[in-house]
């Protein structure tokens, strides 16, 4: 029982494997945990008898659920009460999911932080839990995955980028133009088959050279090299909440030993010169490219 809702019942026996006991300790703390949470036991008593009889199996199989939950009581309240648990997501949701800008450029980099990774803790425990309780095929967790990781680089990549256009003007071609920066992703991500264990492969590119608008104009080159730092913070930093993902850059123009990001020119130089075949050899699902920055 959890509180006036017989909800899950007593915790199964899980047997078979040599960890069942630990396991079904697991399951049973992270059901008291929502226990002792008001709003969380309220809302799984009100859910679809789907979710309650789902729970036990889909905690059994997935500690990072089962964790996610427990710790987290606003991350399951608001899965079960947005009904987001038995549906299916189009691709353009994620985006109107995402956390909003700050209003302030200046707010901390930290706090944003804090908000991309509270909203991957919610985006990841719904991909999870619809996989594990046989409600989402593998092309739906692969394709929601990937439009997850897409717009979470799109968010950070706005977000940093508000806060150097704040700082240094934007960056503009010798002819006036607004230079965006270029996202390509490569591999699992480029091919839309992302998983949960993936990495991001990403190359980072601008258009022209130049210098940006503000009062303490830097050239474009260093303007970007720092947006695509700020990026990676933004999304690689682990802090007490966890990292949104993983990125690689280590397939851009001459990796690790060349610089964080590159000119068209410059790339379309490469390219036949030293790294098409090993950059789509190393990729081997494909490329996508990002909604430029701007």
């Amino acid at each position: 029982m959890i509180g006036e809702h017989p909800v899950v019942g007593k915790t199964r026996d899980f047997v078979g494997t040599p960890f069942s006991t630990e396991l079904a300790g697991l399951v049973a703390g992270s059901l008291e945990a929502l226990n002792a949470n008001d709003a969380a036991r309220t809302a799984l008593g009100d859910a679809p008898a789907a979710i309650r009889d789902s729970i036990q199996a889909v905690f059994a199989a997935s500690d990072f659920v089962a964790q996610s939950c427990a710790r987290d009581a606003q991350c399951f309240t608001s899965l079960i009460g947005g009904g987001d648990l038995q549906r299916r997501l189009a691709a353009e949701d994620f985006a109107a999911r995402a956390p909003p800008l700050p209003p302030d450029p200046a707010t901390p980099e930290a706090h944003f932080q804090g908000e991309l990774r509270r909203w991957r803790r919610r985006e990841l425990t719904r991909i999870a839990w619809r996989d594990l309780a046989g409600w989402a095929d593998l092309g739906e967790t692969l394709a929601d995955l990937t439009a997850f990781a897409d717009t979470a680089i799109a968010t950070a990549l706005a977000r940093a980028r508000r806060a150097l256009v704040a700082r240094y003007g934007e960056p503009r071609s010798a002819g006036g133009e607004v230079q965006p920066l270029v996202v390509i992703g490569m591999g699992k991500l480029g091919g839309g088959e992302l998983n949960f264990s993936s990495d991001v492969d990403l190359v980072l590119l601008f258009p022209e050279h130049g210098e940006t608008d503000g009062p303490h104009g830097v050239a474009n080159e260093e303007f970007f090299t720092r947006l695509g730092q700020a990026l990676v913070r933004l999304l690689e930093t682990p802090t007490s909440e966890g990292f949104v993902l993983r990125v690689d850059l280590r397939l851009r123009p001459f990796g690790d030993s060349g610089p964080l990001v590159a000119s068209f020119a410059s790339f379309e130089d490469y390219l036949p010169r030293h790294g098409r075949d090993r950059a789509m050899g190393a990729t081997g699902s494909g490329t996508r490219t990002s909604k430029p920055a701007r």
